[in-house]
């Protein structure tokens, strides 16, 4: 266990870095403070992406019914199961998560849903940022974008380096580039959509109709748009619990994910929805300069490359502070600063090589869903249903060997379990490669199957096979 702070200050420094629970003082964000975080998460070019694949299954009126429907199952479950038990306790996310998988099963679930997720996310949005510097140099100097070419790959490594130096800084640096960024763009994401409606009556838009819908059912072409948006919403699972860990009351650790997740994430993903279907081009570095002009173009992507940072920032600190948790002795002695450059090494590498993952990234988006649903399911079971919101913080933070999470050998096999099972009934209900889906899928989605299926296995196989303090010490 790491060793106690001397003083207060060490106390808060070790706190923020997630070592121990955060007392009510040491909490940064309040209601307002929190929304902007969340707002500035949320908005990146990402939003803008989605909207636009969504566009390639649905038209405006049905894409825009997807992106609400999906976000808010999405988004709501996630804080749910991650945000909620963060902001009443202050304890690091993953720590939390031994008493639903045990200390190794922890690692296990980390390695899953936040090392393959985060490097690939801090890649893409790197790369979002590259190819917003590259289009602004092409409108300022009236050349050609090339996304993939030298500028592009040089400001995406440019932009982890600078996510980077900003986290380095440690959450009160974050707090101060939401505060700044977020209403800023937020006001642009208004301003896009003035313009798009100043070239288009909104009765135009409302009749425009899908770009490329895979399938001629439309009702089936309306549910995987929903899936998208709830994969969008289920994608926050890793990062919005440390994150609601700053924040200094239990309600102000979920409402403002309704308000700063759902609200941005929806506004960007209903501009990137008009801007692809009046535009056929779901690229923001192309569509905004059509939309807005040289002059205001410039601006817009300049904001937009920032808002990644913002996010980039967001993820990151929240992923090595549960690498911290979760991590050998060995990497716990790591420096902060370090152990940060460390996991950036694969997105630099990704970024420098292999930049076709930015083509890709709608299908990797929603493989995401089949493992965050089923965690959320599975969160929301344990912590509302199983442990009725009551947590034991000595033996969370103190020796897990011998304690009330130690399961067998530090893997809770009924957690895992549950995962597996939430994992397989939303593959054989829809297949994201191939979009290849069962019947059922047309009526209940993805999601939504995994989601419950994998809380009701843990919950059920919990009361009946878990005995004992060191089986999860559960209330009978």
């Amino acid at each position: 266990m790491t060793q106690e702070p001397k003083t207060s200050t060490e106390y808060t420094f070790v706190a923020e870095r997630g070592d121990l629970p955060l007392l009510p003082k040491e909490r940064l964000w309040g209601f307002a403070e929190f929304t902007f975080a969340n707002s500035a998460l949320a908005i990146a070019t990402w939003a803008f992406l989605i909207g636009g694949a969504v566009g390639l299954f649905v038209g405006v009126k049905e894409g825009i019914a997807a992106i609400i429907i999906g976000n808010i199952f999405g988004v709501v479950l996630t804080s749910l199961a991650t945000a909620v038990m963060a902001g009443r306790y202050g304890t690091e996310q993953f720590v939390g998560l031994r008493s639903q998988f045990g200390w190794n099963g922890t690692r296990l679930v980390y390695v899953l849903a936040v090392v393959v997720l985060t490097m690939g996310w801090l890649a893409v949005l790197a790369m979002m940022f590259g190819r917003s510097i590259d289009g602004l140099a092409a409108l300022s100097s009236g050349g050609e974008a090339n996304p993939i070419g030298v500028k592009a790959t040089v400001a995406s490594i440019g932009a982890i380096l600078l996510t980077w130096f900003i986290v380095a800084r440690g959450p009160t640096s974050i707090k101060v580039f939401n505060m700044i960024v977020s209403p800023a763009l937020v006001l642009l994401m208004l301003v896009m959509m003035y313009l798009i409606l100043r070239q288009n009556t909104w009765a135009d838009l409302l009749a425009m109709q899908a770009l490329d819908p895979p399938f001629e059912d439309r009702q089936l072409n309306f549910i995987i748009a929903i899936e998208i948006n709830m994969a969008a919403g289920f994608s926050w699972w890793p990062y919005i619990g440390n994150l609601a860990r700053l924040t200094k009351s239990e309600r102000t650790a979920f409402w403002p994910n309704i308000l700063g997740i759902f609200g941005a994430a929806a506004l960007g993903e209903i501009v990137g929805l008009l801007a692809a279907v009046a535009l056929g081009n779901s690229d923001p570095t192309i569509w905004m300069t059509n939309i807005a002009g040289v002059s205001v173009g410039v601006v817009a992507l300049g904001f937009i490359a920032f808002a990644n940072v913002t996010s980039m920032a967001n993820i990151l600190y929240t992923s090595v502070v549960g690498l911290r948790q979760v991590g050998t002795e060995g990497i716990k002695r790591i420096g902060w600063g370090t152990l940060l450059l460390g996991f950036c090494v694969i997105p630099l590498l990704l970024v420098g090589f292999y930049p076709q993952m930015y083509d890709g990234f709608f299908i990797f988006l929603v493989w995401t869903s089949a493992l965050n649903s089923a965690l959320a399911g599975i969160g929301i079971a344990d912590y509302f249903f199983l442990r009725r919101q009551r947590l034991d913080l000595r033996a969370l933070h103190g020796p897990q060997q011998g304690g009330s999470f130690e399961f067998i050998a530090g893997f809770n096999p009924i957690g895992l379990a549950a995962l597996a099972a939430g994992f397989i009934i939303y593959v054989w209900l829809f297949n994201p490669q191939t979009l290849d889906n069962h019947w059922a899928f047309a009526y209940l989605t993805a999601s939504i199957p995994s989601c419950l299926l994998a809380g009701l296995v843990h919950l059920v196989l919990t009361k009946l096979f878990a005995r004992g303090r060191t089986w999860g010490d559960y209330p009978r």
